[in-house]
């Protein structure tokens, strides 16, 4: 099983693609690619908000408070970069505090906190690739 600093590096490395993909979506920020999907906005909104929700499951699994945050909107890329970085500074204020110990510890509905950091990291991985596609649209 991988450490906490391990899964806190995997999670820096995915946060930073994402946090890319932001930075090229500026000129299709409104577009979306097709009927029924997400432009880069809603996108970049949607991840902003769930890393403070996925923050906070991993959280609750420790036994301590986690972070709220109100809905994004973020007008453009440059206003999207400043709140995800925002957030995944006050994310790391709280994974920072995660044990080798704690990984293990279960939650109610997502496994144990390991198998949640592997969902964050994923969860962007997904998004990262549609903020792409969004943009290049």
């Amino acid at each position: 099983m991988a450490t906490p600093d391990e899964l806190r590096a995997t999670l820096a490395e995915a946060r930073g693609a994402f946090r890319e993909a932001i930075e090229e979506a500026e000129m299709g920020w409104r577009r979306t690619p097709g009927e029924g999907e997400w432009s880069a906005q809603e996108v970049a909104e949607h991840v902003i908000q769930i890393e403070a929700r996925i923050t906070t499951m991993i959280c609750e699994a420790c036994g301590y408070p986690g972070i709220e945050i109100g809905e994004p909107d973020c007008a453009s890329s440059i206003e999207a970069v400043d709140e995800f970085d925002a957030v995944v500074s006050r994310c790391d204020a709280k994974l920072q505090h995660v044990t080798p110990e704690d990984l293990e510890k279960p939650h109610d509905n997502f496994g144990n906190v390991a198998a949640i950091f592997e969902m964050n990291v994923q969860h962007l991985v997904e998004h990262t690739a549609q903020l792409a596609g969004a943009a290049a649209s």
